[in-house]
């Protein structure tokens, strides 16, 4: 990815300098090092938004035939394996343990009055007479399946007094994880009429330990999101870094994202004018000074990270340098001159060596070609002033000056919405406030 950005560089570079050179003579276009070694879009990674988020989630849910008592817990609680979190009502849970043993008691005095009475009828219906005898049989089996149901009743008893003696025993509910508490429904297992829901957890718990950040990318780049890839979290709000792995891109779930942020300024019902952003999962093995929640940006992680003790710049901007190597660099008087570097490490992976003296990320230089010599007038080029960013919903934008653009959204090869001016933005071409004030290319009419 990041040759192709880099080669993507050149060609804009030769471009300009060519388009330079017919129109204003001998000079050259000059790129900035801070940008092309990672601060600019030559070699900036490809960013998606992202948000730290529980790996795991525990639902306790209660009994909707027990009264709770107590709640020993509140949503943002961090509880440790074994903590009790509710206690149910020991008085209802005794009351309705008394009843059980009550209605038990019936069912075994019913049970034996049935069996009394067939014993009974079996000696009236040896005394009776033939014509006798088929009425007291059939008394007989109606009494023999009054037994059989009372038998039964008898040991669903039973078993709903031995739950009630172990609720009894056992009214402390304890969190299964150490985590963090998420949520307390007090009012879980009953609706507005009293009855019973349950779907809805009692207690949600977050595991410690174990969170994961979660991002979107966009159906027109999700091919640079793939499992296993290795990607870097960063903070929204100072340097810090985390690493970790991509371990899921869900296909499964698209989403719609359009209008604000989308790829059209415009709402629509057509799906066609809407583009679709999956989810994706980054497993992280520690969370650093980042906290639930925290919004962050996931870049693939291309070694851009590691410290050096030089800059890391693109091999291809490099001259002679399995010898003496050097560059073409702007001097003070905006002139280009040839500047010898000193060159560490080379990376086969990044396609970089690490410069560590010769030039500094404040210094400007030029794709060296064979039209290049010593003392051509230098046109400083800095594509940070038109960086790419992929937005909340992984959409890629445009940025002018810093800052996204409102009235256009950048749509590689196909016309986007209009600007307000009246002019379409052509063929990935955006437009900011004017007709006249755009990046790049001729306005259409």
């Amino acid at each position: 990815m990041k040759k192709i950005g880099g080669l993507l560089a050149l060609v804009l570079l030769l471009t300009l300098s060519a388009g330079c050179a017919g129109g204003r003579g001998e000079t050259v276009s000059v790129q900035s090092v801070a940008m092309i070694c990672g601060v600019g879009s030559a070699m900036q990674a490809d960013r998606f938004a992202g948000v730290i988020e529980a790996k795991g989630e525990t639902k306790i849910r209660r009994d909707a035939d027990k009264t709770v008592a107590e709640i020993r817990v509140r949503a943002g609680d961090t509880v440790s394996k074994d903590q009790v979190l509710f206690v149910y009502d020991k008085e209802q849970l005794e009351i309705d343990l008394e009843k059980a043993q009550l209605e038990l008691e019936q069912l075994k005095n019913a049970l034996a009055s049935a069996q009394s009475q067939i014993a009974q009828l079996e000696k009236d219906r040896a005394a009776a007479s033939a014509d006798e005898k088929l009425a007291y049989s059939l008394e007989i089996q109606e009494t023999n399946a009054e037994v059989t149901e009372t038998k039964y009743n008898i040991s669903v008893k039973e078993k709903e007094i031995e739950r009630l003696k172990n609720a009894v025993s056992g009214l402390e509910v304890k969190s299964p994880v150490t985590g963090q508490v998420q949520s307390v429904n007090e009012n879980a297992g009953a609706d507005e009429y009293g009855y019973g829901d349950t779907e809805q957890p009692f207690i949600v718990i977050s595991e410690t330990g174990a969170y994961r950040v979660k991002g979107y990318v966009n159906e027109l780049n999700r091919s640079v999101i793939a499992e296993g890839l290795a990607v870097l979290i960063r903070s929204r709000v100072d340097d810090a870094v985390l690493r970790g792995t991509v371990t899921k891109v869900d296909l499964d779930a698209p989403q719609k994202s359009g209008g604000e942020g989308g790829y059209y300024a415009a709402e629509s019902d057509d799906d066609t004018q809407t583009s679709n952003k999956y989810p994706f999962y980054v497993d992280i093995e520690k969370t650093g000074d980042f906290i639930l929640g925290q919004h962050v940006f996931i870049e693939p992680d291309y070694g851009q990270q590691e410290e050096t003790d030089g800059l890391r710049l693109p091999s291809c901007f490099v001259a002679d340098a399995d010898s003496a190597a050097y560059v073409w660099a702007q001097n003070a008087a905006g002139r280009l001159e040839k500047r010898t570097v000193e060159l560490g490490e080379y990376d086969e992976q990044t396609d970089s060596y690490t410069v560590t003296d010769g030039i500094s990320p404040e210094d400007y230089i030029a794709f060296p070609d064979e039209s290049l010599h010593e003392g051509m007038n230098c046109s400083p080029y800095d594509a940070s002033d038109e960086g790419a960013f992929y937005g909340e919903d992984g959409a890629y934008q445009q940025i002018d000056g810093g800052e996204a653009l409102e009235d256009g959204v950048m749509f590689d090869g196909a016309s986007v919405e209009k600007d307000g001016s009246g002019a379409d933005a052509g063929n990935g071409i955006v437009f900011n406030d004017a007709a006249e004030n755009f990046v790049g290319g001729d306005a259409e009419d």
